[in-house]
Formats: C-alpha cells, structure tokens, sequence
C-alpha cells in the first residue's frame, strides 16, 4: 500500500486511502527533539469503523493489525458497531472513556449547544470538562490502554473513538509527548483532525442549514465540530505544572510501571 503524502512545514502526515473513514492516520512519522523520527506502521488512530465499506475493510486488513483499542461508550457502540468481521482477525479491545459523570453525549445536549443562545459558551464549558475528566479522573483508563500499546503482542494498533478527535488526539498527543516529540509539533497533528474533517463538515453545515432553516450558524457548527487547540492547551499546561513532564504524569497520575513507559517507547522506534 502506498501511502499520500503530505508534506507540512513542521511534519510529515502519512494519509491512507479510506473510502467511508475520515480522520484515520499514523501517530509515527514525527521528530523528536533528540532528531529520531518515530516509527510508521507501529499505531494509528481514526474515527469509529460503523461506516466501512467492504473496500475499507480490505484496506484495513493491509494493514496487518492486531489490536483495536476502541474508547467509546457502550452506547456509543451499541448505535454504531464496528463491523463483525474486524473481530475474525483482529483482536478488539473496548476501554471506555468516558465524558464527565458517565454521561454520554446526547443530541439533546448536540442541539442545545447548536441552538441555545449561550450554546458556544455551554460547548467550551463541557470540552473543558470532557478534557480535565480524561486527563485527571480516568487515569485508570489511560493506565489500560497505555499498557495494552506496550505489549509487542499488540503492535500494529489501531486507537479510535466517535470522531477520533478528543479522546483519541489526547491519548495520541500523550503517547508522542512521551517519545519526545516537541510540543508544538504534537499540536499540530492534534489539529490535522479539522483538516480531514473539513470537506463532510462543509457538506454537513449544508445539510444542517437547510434541515433547520438556517436557524443555526456556520460558525457554531463548526465550533462544535472541529478539534480546537485551547482544551489540549489546558490539559497540558496543568499535567506539566503538576507532574513536570507528560512522563511523570503518566507514572504518576496514571501509575503506569516505568518498564511498560520503557517498553511502549522503544518499540515506537524499532
């Protein structure tokens, strides 16, 4: 399989072909700050499989995975489920990370915050939540999936929720932290999300404009669905106030074993 590839100022994006999945990418390809480059083919990560063609699928199964590490809810599952068949050959893990006080993501909550008049504030407010609730009350969680990466059994893995937007960026944005890519760098790729998302999200804001009679803006529905630099700002700002260094916070905060840290580093580069 050949990859696209596209080449940004600070980093290399390696996109694969997907006919109904958006947002699926390698966490590998970037430099860290002693100049190693961490490895491709090793972990991705991609929105929720619901939608996969059976072209998809046999795309997927190039990729030779034998992990799905799958964050959502179960009712995130139960309305979209992963296709049967990834289960014959691949081993399909569910951890479950959840928004803030178990409570799933509604459409009642959705239309509240596309329509309500201080629906902007309200969705910073609750991405705020969502983001400090993974970071600092579901370490566990964290702890689960970080040593499920570091095993080699493992390797190829695949890392996806709904969107593959918050959940999934902040687990990936922890993992290239930790191998030492530059923050900035991880920032960025933690943004590409809007860039795959861009092209559905215009044909969606179409929908939804029409639908609704254009009761609801561009600008909110964009606010609502795109990733945005400020909740990971926050997140990262207090773990290295508090931990020093996204490192120590995961042995920390999360407890994770200084050997599987070492572990699931080594094998991002061999």
């Amino acid at each position: 399989m050949e990859p696209r590839l596209i080449v940004k100022a600070t980093q290399r994006e390696i996109v694969y072909p997907f006919e109904r999945v958006s947002n699926f990418r390698d966490v590998g390809g970037l430099t860290t700050v002693d100049g190693r480059t961490l490895k491709t083919g090793v972990l991705f990560r991609s929105e929720e499989l619901s939608r996969m063609t059976a072209r998809d699928l046999a795309t997927l199964r190039d990729f030779k995975l034998k992990l799905i590490c799958d964050l959502r809810s179960p009712r995130e599952r139960r309305e979209k489920p992963s296709p049967a068949v990834l289960t014959d050959t691949i081993r399909v893990v569910n951890i479950p990370i959840l928004p803030p006080a178990n409570q799933d993501g509604t459409r009642k909550l959705l239309f509240s915050f596309l329509f309500g008049k201080t629906g902007g504030a309200r969705f910073r407010e609750f991405s705020r939540a969502c983001y400090h609730s993974i970071a600092f009350e579901q370490t566990s969680r964290i702890r689960d999936v970080i040593t499920l990466l570091s095993k080699e059994e493992s390797l190829p893995a695949l890392i996806h929720c709904s969107a593959g937007k918050d959940r999934t960026g902040f687990l990936a944005a922890l993992i290239q932290l930790l191998a030492g890519v530059p923050y900035e760098m991880v920032m960025d790729d933690y943004l590409l999300t809007n860039d795959h998302f861009r092209p559905r999200l215009e044909r969606f804001i179409q929908w939804m404009r029409i639908l609704t009679l254009w009761q609801v803006s561009p600008e909110r529905i964009r606010l609502v669905a795109m990733a945005h630099r400020e909740f990971l700002d926050e997140v990262h700002t207090l773990i290295v106030r508090d931990y020093g260094s996204v490192e120590m916070y995961l042995s920390e905060a999360c407890q994770i074993e200084h050997d599987t840290l070492r572990n699931l580093k080594n094998r991002l580069f061999s």
